[in-house]
């Protein structure tokens, strides 16, 4: 595994400026998908791979235009009509992310009946609910993320992870998105249930 090159980590912080994460909603997710704190920490395919994530999601490198070299006489080579132009590309929602949003959203309990819309205009300034574009997605499910393990935390307290649920969509949430210190003592009570069955 090559190391992170400096020019990664530029534009690894770039994209996350320019996405507008928050410093910890960014940690938590490098936490997720790489059990690191410090995009420092990963790897060259690592990094490659978060960047092409964060394009996905709309993050687009503003590239300097360099001036032709001169040529004899002064004057400067005329520009490749053949190249297009750097455009603004916005990616719009998967329906992957689309249907994470709900199944996050549905394991929160709403004070309104339009609570999730009230939410995502509340705090992402999204309006009437729709999210259409692949960042909106993103930061829509981090907060929503944030939102219901919070609300976990307060209700059962802070190693909420390790009780048992009846709810299997819960219990599926926890599988998926448990923090490190939590992951040894669940991979110690699947292996338990997996030789002796569900009472072991």
């Amino acid at each position: 595994m090559e190391p992170i090159r400096t020019k990664q980590i530029q534009i690894i912080k770039m994209a996350a400026k320019q996405l507008g994460l928050d410093d910890a909603t960014y940690r938590d997710m490098l936490w997720e998908r790489y059990r690191v704190r410090s995009c420092t920490a990963l790897d060259r395919r690592q990094a490659d791979d978060l960047i092409d994530d964060f394009q996905k999601k709309g993050f687009r490198l503003q590239s300097k235009r360099r001036p032709w070299p001169p040529v004899r006489g002064g004057t400067r080579a005329p520009r490749d009509k053949g190249t297009p132009r750097e455009g603004k590309v916005v990616g719009l929602a998967s329906r992957d992310e689309l249907e994470k949003i709900a199944a996050v959203a549905d394991l929160i309990t709403w004070r309104a009946e339009n609570g999730l819309a009230l939410f995502l205009e509340k705090r992402l300034g999204i309006t009437g609910g729709r999210v259409r574009t692949a960042r909106e997605a993103y930061l829509a499910i981090e907060a929503l993320k944030k939102l219901f393990e919070n609300g976990m935390k307060k209700q059962y307290g802070a190693d909420w992870w390790l009780r048992p649920f009846a709810d299997t969509a819960i219990s599926d949430y926890i599988a998926r998105h448990a923090p490190a210190e939590f992951q040894e003592a669940l991979k110690l009570r699947r292996d338990l249930a997996q030789r002796g069955g569900p009472h072991a």
